[in-house]
């Protein structure tokens, strides 16, 4: 593949992981579905307020869709998508986790022969199209406590690093096919970093020895969104950098940087 599209009609390999962004709406509700899916699993969405609606999930994830959510939605419930986001239970029965962030993103989804079975997606600092912007979450969440020393440094952050899940049990490379998508496109968009706000075992797992991207927290942990997290800064060059100071993720790092390295030929992909 030369860009970013998923081609649905691809017959996918039996151990391959296809990954690309998500724009057809099929690719949207698939790639919301696993974070729906791993979200309930871990118990995330607890807090999290139930809307159901009388349009389809087709609709939503359409460029109009924060439109319609403020224009069919009670207001209670539409200032509660607008603070943690809300499971909508489409018509036909199907539940998809939304926030506001939806369409100020750009969704990156891995799909084996499975199906869909990876999501992460990138918050622009400037959002696209015609839907209100709303500054990057993990600077702004009052929940989310960043040190005073961290502040200066992301004044001028574009974008954080959002929704990275994966189904159990699938293909053990998605993780980090979806790292190396979301580095890529960051790279040819002129995006060195990002700032999360992630599960802490994610981050022991970002920093643990198949990566060792030794990724520096910018706070204390928080409950956020059900789960006890930590707001890190992601020098995308620096973590990688560090990856390929250690032999155990030497090759992780050449991988995410977009080299064809040995024993990563499940992956198709930019």
């Amino acid at each position: 593949m030369t860009d970013f599209t998923l081609k649905s009609e691809k017959e996918i390999g039996e151990r391959e992981v296809f990954v690309g962004i998500a724009e057809t709406p099929e690719q949207k509700i698939g790639r919301l579905g696993v974070v729906t899916e791993r979200y309930k699993h871990e118990g995330y969405l607890q807090d999290v307020g139930v809307a159901y609606s009388d349009l389809c999930a087709e609709e939503i994830v359409g460029d109009d869709g924060f439109v319609l959510l403020e224009e069919t939605l009670p207001s209670e419930l539409f200032k509660e998508f607008l603070g943690n986001g809300l499971l909508i239970v489409f018509k036909d029965g199907q539940q998809l986790y939304i926030d506001k962030y939806n369409w100020q993103s750009i969704p990156f989804v891995a799909q084996t022969k499975d199906g869909f079975v990876g999501s992460v997606r990138i918050i622009l600092q400037s959002g696209k199209g015609d839907n209100p912007e709303f500054p990057l979450p993990t600077l702004t969440d009052k929940d989310i406590v960043i040190e005073d020393d961290w502040r200066e440094k992301t004044n001028d952050i574009k974008a954080e690093l959002s929704q990275f899940a994966k189904l159990k049990h699938t293909h053990p490379g998605v993780a980090v096919a979806l790292l190396r998508i979301a580095s890529i496109y960051s790279k040819r968009n002129n995006i060195d970093s990002w700032v999360a706000t992630t599960d802490n075992l994610v981050v022991k797992l970002l920093n643990g020895v198949y990566f060792n991207f030794n990724l520096p927290k910018m706070g204390p942990s928080v409950e956020y969104l059900g789960s006890l997290s930590t707001p890190i800064f992601i020098d995308i060059e620096r973590a990688l950098l560090s990856a390929e100071g250690y032999e155990s993720s030497k090759s992780t790092a050449k991988f995410i940087r977009g080299e064809d390295i040995p024993g990563f030929e499940w992956y198709t992909g930019i």
